[in-house]
């Protein structure tokens, strides 16, 4: 990441109005509907502030980085994905409303034609890291991004290019004009506004010329590089006559290098210009060093075009892969919202209390309507206090993947067995009124200890235990005991 680069890029993309910033809203808009992270966004830095462009708006941020802040850039570049409080300063006005214990931030670098990490593609996950497949569809988009900018570099470099052949041409020869194969005007001159005001840039060139001799595109097709014969041409509506050479652009364009004719029979006047409006020197005298550096510029511009033309088959690809991307990903979204509608019913409608605990974020996150009735208020309670009373703790909670809980609510007892959702930092109780199992139990101990007191008195007053412990019934035997007591006394 070149912090010289990285200015120069801001201070062009500041300045430029031929940049299309909907390209990467739209990228933003996509990703957020695809993938469905919290909040996402691209920043382009500066010296000292950042380009921020967002969903609908570009946001220009007065924001001074730090050798320590550039390094943290360095690291999400690399693939740092920090969760909780580690959210870089100038981002934290950006991730307020989505910002958690739990939000994972992720970035992907945005990268210019010469391959340097010029931006960072952010995304915030509320829910902790991404998926494999979420991660991989955020890479694309950064790539998509990516050949967004480098094509609007190319762009203005063959903008710059162009401006610079015409100005070349220009100043050697004001009386050009490019044409098409079919003799349409693309470009003219400075030097027609003035001899001919109504000549136009789309005009057929025999609205305002005819050819002293009868020409041929396909002649001109072939001469291809070559130096070309001179030729003239005059105009229909004024006394002037022009002499030039035609030059072979590409297949469909070609260059003609043209100086008004001035003698007795053509006088300066009819072409309405004065000396000043003329080249310091004739053209067809200095034809061979306008030849040599415009061609040289259209050999560059060339270059350009075939680099234009190759990044666009590789976006077309790219694009391409992206869409099987987002296909998968809505299909697996798709699949995983209709389980979950399927399984959320179970919870919701057993007639046991079901609650749930988020042990990261520290709260119930989920109770049906049987929680509700058997618990009441207790479902109000702070995490720590509702583990309280269920006897548990964090640490134990958020390191078992199964554990029970036994506790009171009310005047009813409660057992409940837990387990761990998922894929989730979740743990789900199920809840089980066991009030009736504890009074029997708690009855069946103290008839067990009025039993061993009766032994125990059997066996003082050496009486045959077998023969009163006949019955289970713990009356029989009391009524059996008195009898033999009865008799004892007898």
């Amino acid at each position: 990441m070149s912090t010289s680069r990285l200015t120069s890029l801001v201070e062009q993309l500041t300045a430029s109005n031929r940049f299309d910033w909907s390209k990467l809203h739209k990228v933003l808009h996509e990703f957020s509907v695809v993938a469905k992270p919290a909040l996402c966004s691209i920043d382009f830095f500066h010296a000292d502030k950042i380009l921020r462009v967002k969903t609908r708006e570009v946001l220009e941020l007065s924001v001074a980085l730090s050798d320590q802040d550039w390094e943290f850039c360095f690291a999400l570049a690399d693939g740092h994905r920090p969760i909780g409080s580690d959210v870089p300063h100038w981002l934290k006005e950006l991730s307020e409303g989505v910002f958690s214990r739990s939000t994972c931030l992720v970035a992907e670098p945005i990268q210019d034609e010469n391959g340097l990490t010029v931006g960072l593609l952010y995304s915030f996950f509320t829910n902790g890291a991404p998926d494999e497949l979420a991660s991989a569809y955020m890479r694309s988009l950064a790539k998509d991004c990516s050949t967004v900018i480098q094509l609007w570099q190319y762009s203005e470099r063959h903008q710059e290019l162009l401006g610079r052949l015409w100005t070349s041409i220009e100043l050697s020869c004001p009386g050009f004009l490019i044409l098409d194969d079919r003799l349409r005007i693309v470009q003219k001159g400075s030097l027609y506004s003035k001899s001919i005001p109504n000549l136009v840039s789309g005009d057929r060139f025999e609205q305002h010329f005819m050819w002293d001799a009868a020409v041929s595109v396909d002649e001109w097709k072939q001469q291809g590089w070559a130096k070309s014969k001179l030729r003239f041409y005059h105009s229909l509506e004024f006394n002037q006559r022009y002499k030039c050479t035609v030059q072979f652009l590409q297949p469909d364009m070609f260059l003609l290098l043209a100086n008004p004719v001035v003698n007795s029979n053509h006088a300066m006047v009819d072409y309405h210009l004065t000396a000043s409006d003329f080249p310091a020197h004739d053209y067809i005298t200095d034809f061979v060093f306008l030849q040599t550096t415009t061609l040289q510029s259209l050999e560059e511009v060339q270059r350009s075009n075939d680099m234009m033309q190759f990044r666009n088959r590789e976006l077309e690809i790219l694009q391409a892969d992206l869409l099987r991307s987002k296909l998968i990903l809505e299909n697996k979204i798709s699949e995983r919202n209709e389980r979950v509608i399927r399984l959320s019913n179970f919870p919701e409608q057993n007639p046991n209390p079901v609650f749930e605990v988020d042990y990261t974020r520290q709260f119930i996150c989920f109770s049906n309507r049987a929680a509700k009735d058997a618990f009441g208020d207790l479902l109000t309670l702070p995490y720590a206090d509702f583990l309280s009373m269920l006897s548990l703790s964090h640490e134990l909670v958020s390191g078992s993947y199964k554990l029970r809980a036994e506790f009171e609510s009310g005047n009813r007892y409660f057992i409940a067995d837990a387990t761990r959702v998922p894929n989730e930092e979740i743990v789900r109780f199920y809840a089980n009124d066991a009030t009736e199992l504890r009074q029997l139990k708690t009855l069946l101990f103290k008839q067990q200890q009025g039993l061993n007191q009766l032994l125990g008195v059997l066996e003082a007053l050496n009486i045959d235990k077998d023969e009163a412990l006949r019955s289970a019934n713990l009356s029989d035997v009391i009524q059996e005991v008195t009898k033999l007591l009865g008799g004892k006394n007898t």
